[in-house]
């Protein structure tokens, strides 16, 4: 059923003792106010227009959104319940609980009137039962669901949200805060990335949610950082080297972060993830050429240089291979549109960077020659097997 047929109601209920509603749904969550948080989650699930009911005239928290520029969805402030009845009468409707965070997932599944909900997130209600719902929410009441008969089909979903995801304390926005950085990972991530990276970019990501620096700022820093680190290891030192492998570390820990932040902030954009991957692939090169040169120098073998050329271009070869469906998986892994439970793909593999920390331990017992000759061999044989693999279909075809 098209979203535009169906009525989306967004009820807010009364806040916590010595709270004005303004004050409640505009405290921020991770750098978004807690009432923008359902409403970009309901932009992204395809809703076009939104009734927003309360018991009470809101004409603060009215001036703000107005003020909001990407708020493209259509708002409509109702305090009459008759009023939002009349308004939902012969509509496919969609309650929510407004003293709750909703995800994409649990809105797209509540809109979906055509197959069965999930019963866990999604409750279908009686008509005759919805000017109850409304005031036990507004009221912060639970509101009591059984399950809808086989026989009897409604056309009114309520959506409670999870336990898990309920605001009814001022500490409640702390927790909140706690899980979604906890939450804002990516479903293709390594082993090392889910391990140690994600757990040093979500202290990063904290700090970054404090600050008016963007999603790509922040990938500039990252790159600004990365290219640094490959002067240090051009110097070709042992010591040098721990600084270099040190930096890149820090570096790959601020690349995670422009992604949480940008999800947490609901600004992920094409161009983000293009430049994202860019500036990744501009650090590696560096570092490989860096590490071949300042080998090179330090001992005079000619070999050094020629690992790291070799090495700058399997990698290369192999980005400009994989680069549409680096950028591709990375836009449907960022939107939740692939499967969890399928193995990392080539392109998962080619895009992490779980050789950081084999150069930092390398770098630690100053064997970077052994680095720089595995990267050498192992990235042209990955773009030789990438290449093969591009052209079988056309050697078939023949």
């Amino acid at each position: 059923m098209a979203s535009e047929n169906i009525c989306v109601v967004l009820t807010l209920s009364r806040p916590s003792s010595n709270w004005s509603m303004v004050d409640w749904y505009w405290k921020k969550i991770c750098g978004i106010p807690f009432l923008l948080r359902n409403i970009f989650s309901l932009q992204r699930s395809g809703v076009n227009t939104l009734i927003i009911y309360s018991d009470s005239e809101n004409t603060a928290l009215r001036k703000k959104l107005f003020m909001e520029n990407k708020l493209t969805v259509k708002l409509t402030f109702k305090t009459n319940i008759t009023e939002v009845v009349r308004a939902t009468k012969n509509h496919p409707t969609l309650i929510l609980n407004g003293g709750a965070l909703h995800t994409k997932q649990e809105i797209e599944s509540g809109m979906n009137f055509t197959n069965q909900p999930d019963e866990e997130l999604v409750y279908p209600i009686n008509p005759t039962i919805m000017t109850e719902t409304l005031n036990q929410i507004v009221m912060g009441n639970k509101v009591l669901l059984s399950p809808s008969s086989d026989d009897q089909e409604s056309f009114i979903n309520f959506l409670p949200g999870k336990n898990e995801s309920q605001i009814n304390k001022p500490k409640d926005f702390l927790i909140q805060h706690k899980n979604l950085l906890q939450s804002c990972g990516l479903s293709n991530d390594s082993f090392m990335d889910k391990t140690i990276t994600r757990f040093f970019s979500r202290q990063l990501t904290r700090l970054f949610l404090k600050t008016p620096l963007s999603p790509n700022m922040i990938t500039i820093l990252s790159l600004f950082i990365g290219l640094i680190s490959a002067v240090f290891f051009l110097q070709g030192t042992h010591e040098n080297s721990i600084i270099g492998a040190g930096l890149l570390l820090l570096s790959a820990w601020i690349d995670c972060t422009d992604g949480e932040v940008a999800r947490l902030k609901f600004s992920e954009s094409k161009i983000g993830g293009k430049l994202d991957i860019l500036c990744d692939n501009l650090v590696h090169f560096s570092v490989f050429f860096a590490i071949g040169m300042g080998l090179y120098q330090s001992t005079e073998n000619n070999i050094f240089m020629f690992f790291g050329l070799f090495a700058v271009f399997g990698s290369l070869v192999s980005f400009l291979i994989l680069s549409s469906s680096i950028i591709d998986k990375k836009e449907k892994v960022s939107a939740n549109t692939v499967d969890l439970k399928n193995k990392n793909t080539l392109t998962d593999n080619m895009a992490n960077r779980d050789f950081i920390y084999f150069l930092f331990f390398m770098s630690l017992i100053g064997r970077v020659d052994i680095f720089i000759c595995i990267t050498a061999f192992g990235s042209n044989i990955f773009a030789i097997y990438l290449a093969y693999y591009k052209i079988k279909p056309l050697l078939h075809a023949s």
